[in-house]
């Protein structure tokens, strides 16, 4: 940033900069605000200590005036005015505008120091020329973030300044007069005017909990939690723009955590409209395919026994038809590996065995009865009824292992089909009405 560019002399004329000066502008608002009750407080201090050595040296108390040019009654009086004075160009204030200007207050002390060459009055030029320019660094600095709107007025309040027939008091009054535009709002407005009537911090931290804080009736109740917490930091009189800052990132960060599940949720809504789509997709397959079937009449349906090579055919639209029970029932539910039909019962019984290990194989990852145990006696096999009313054929060998396995189930159908409420039921086998189960 550039360096403080005024060093006025006692005749007022411009001088050198200050030699070596960091800037540290813009202020925070605490910062400046602080530095006008520092200011208001010497100006008040400089008016009763002024008016006290009037009072005194009025008085007979004080003596009376010689007439010479070194008459030590005007002489004390000048020194305590000096002394007054200096106080307030120089004090050890923390909050003052100057405490972080060290080359001002080493030019002031050695103006001070040299009362021969420099006057109250060269002294009080220099201090005028000071503050403006600091005003000046202050409030027309830019800073990383402004908009344009904000940019353009900060460039205009510095040409007033620049201009130098227009005096700082009337600049400041124009500033406040046209803050409104670079507010958002009145109400934005009305808070930077209603600070400037106040005195002590106390007084600015119940306008920034009616600013901040305030919470509506109809706020969700997070709302009105997160104002209450930020009402608290403000009472304890902790910095503005500390407390500010750090609501700007809990707000950004649940912003950002809502955003994130928003997604997630439209995530899952996306995965369920696939799911949804391709199961009507699936059925409009398979109405079509059912409908071919009306469409065509009844035909011969051949089929080549199951067992092994036996090359003989089977025509299942032809008299008795000797087939696994299971078998017809999951492809009349509408599975895909369709029926297994047999030439003899012979056939069927040497087939048995081996077909019942690959083609009623369990759908259950951990089939608790893989291990080569029998299945219950009590429990028929059956199909997840939640799978079955999408159109899949999902077959369990048992109610038991259904059970056991349905949370890995629901989770498993969740990633291929999408979140969806998979409820826990199994639809029994039963075979055919009028199929005679022989073995």
């Amino acid at each position: 940033m550039e360096e403080v560019d005024v060093h006025v002399g006692a005749n007022g004329a411009h001088q050198a900069p200050y030699p070596h000066m960091s800037n540290p502008y813009p202020h925070s608002l605490d910062r400046r605000l602080l530095a006008g009750d520092a200011f208001r407080d010497a100006k008040i201090r400089l008016e009763h200590t002024i008016r006290s050595i009037e009072d005194h040296y009025s008085s007979p108390a004080a003596g009376s005036h010689t007439g010479a040019a070194h008459c030590p009654r005007c002489l004390d009086k000048k020194k305590h005015i000096s002394r007054a004075y200096y106080d307030y160009y120089l004090s050890d204030d923390a909050r003052s505008w100057y405490a972080e200007i060290p080359q001002y207050k080493h030019e002031i002390q050695r103006r001070f120091d040299n009362p021969d060459v420099y006057s109250l009055d060269d002294i009080h030029v220099f201090f005028q020329a000071a503050l403006r320019e600091h005003l000046k660094e202050d409030l027309c600095t830019a800073r990383r973030g402004d908009n344009g709107a904000v940019t353009s007025f900060k460039y205009k309040t510095s040409d007033l300044f620049n201009e130098g027939h227009r005096s700082t008091s009337e600049i400041l009054t124009a500033y406040l007069a046209n803050i409104s535009l670079i507010c958002p709002n009145k109400d934005s407005v009305d808070f930077v005017h209603a600070l400037q009537s106040t005195t002590t911090p106390e007084e600015r931290a119940q306008i920034y909990i009616q600013y901040y804080c305030t919470s509506s009736w109809d706020e969700p109740p997070a709302v009105k939690t997160f104002k209450a917490k930020w009402a608290r930091m403000f009472e304890s009189l902790a910095p503005h723009d500390e407390i500010l800052a750090a609501m700007r990132r809990e707000a950004e960060g649940s912003h950002a955590s809502k955003l994130s599940e928003l997604q997630g949720k439209l995530s899952d809504i996306k995965m369920a409209q696939s799911a949804h789509l391709k199961n009507k997709k699936r059925k409009a397959e398979k109405d079509q395919r059912d409908q071919r079937a009306l469409d065509r009449g009844p035909s011969p349906r051949i089929e080549r026994c199951t067992l092994g090579d036996c090359p003989a055919e089977i025509n299942l639209l032809d008299g008795t038809v000797i087939e696994c029970a299971v078998c017809e029932w999951l492809d009349r539910k509408g599975g895909e590996k369709g029926r297994a039909v047999y030439c003899s019962v012979e056939h069927a019984e040497a087939d048995f065995d081996e077909h019942d290990l690959h083609d009623h194989r369990c759908m259950a990852d951990r089939c608790i009865y893989s291990n080569g145990a029998p299945g219950p006696s009590d429990s028929l096999p059956g199909i997840c009824q939640c799978c079955l009313e999408q159109d899949t054929v999902t077959f369990f060998c048992s109610l038991a292992c259904y059970r056991e396995n349905f949370a890995d189930h629901r989770e498993h159908v969740f990633h291929q089909r999408g979140p969806h409420d998979h409820y826990e039921m199994l639809d029994y086998f039963s075979p055919a009405e009028g199929m005679e189960i022989i073995s």
